[in-house]
């Protein structure tokens, strides 16, 4: 009796495991960047789920690193990407971005509309705007590339993603 107990729930668990494995893998396809859309400063963008203009940008090229301020505005309408959800997900996918090369998302702190820093974990849709966000990368990539560096933000459409991006030379 005790066999055929163990026997009937390792069959139950193996069905619930498979069923799981299914639901998990169903749509496993991931595209990646499907387009990039380059955008100026100060222009609007309406992006699915969110809202956004890059009000400044500002790039200074140091010895060792090259350091990137960026003031955006962000106006959540349901965003969400990899599990989060509104602002935090917004600027998690936010980079200063060497292309062929390194992308480097912000700092772990950002700065609200009314100058106080916030870490981004904290971050809601009712965070003052603009926000700031600082940005650093290592010098050498940068003096190696061929293309300009630029600000992106990725946005998720479907199982791929758009980058938007502020061209920064």
């Amino acid at each position: 009796m005790k066999r055929k107990m163990w026997l009937a729930a390792a069959i139950v668990l193996c069905v619930l495991a498979g069923l799981r494995y299914w639901q998990v893998n169903a749509n496993p396809v991931c595209r990646g960047v499907d387009k990039e859309i380059l955008v100026k400063k100060g222009q609007e963008v309406h992006a699915p789920g969110i809202d956004f203009k890059i009000l400044s940008a500002k790039m200074v090229k140091g010895k060792d690193n090259v350091y990137l301020t960026v003031k955006v505005d962000l106006k959540d309408r349901g965003y969400h990407a990899d599990g989060k959800r509104g602002i935090i997900a917004a600027v998690d996918k936010m980079y200063f971005n060497m292309p062929y090369s390194i992308s480097n998302p912000s700092d772990l702190d950002v700065v609200d509309g009314k100058g106080h820093k916030i870490t981004i974990g904290h971050l809601t849709s009712k965070t003052p705007q603009p926000l700031t966000l600082k940005f650093d990368n290592v010098r050498s990539w940068y003096d190696t590339e061929d293309a300009p560096a630029r600000f992106s933000f990725l946005v998720g459409d479907g199982n791929g993603y758009k980058k938007y991006s502020m061209l920064l030379e």
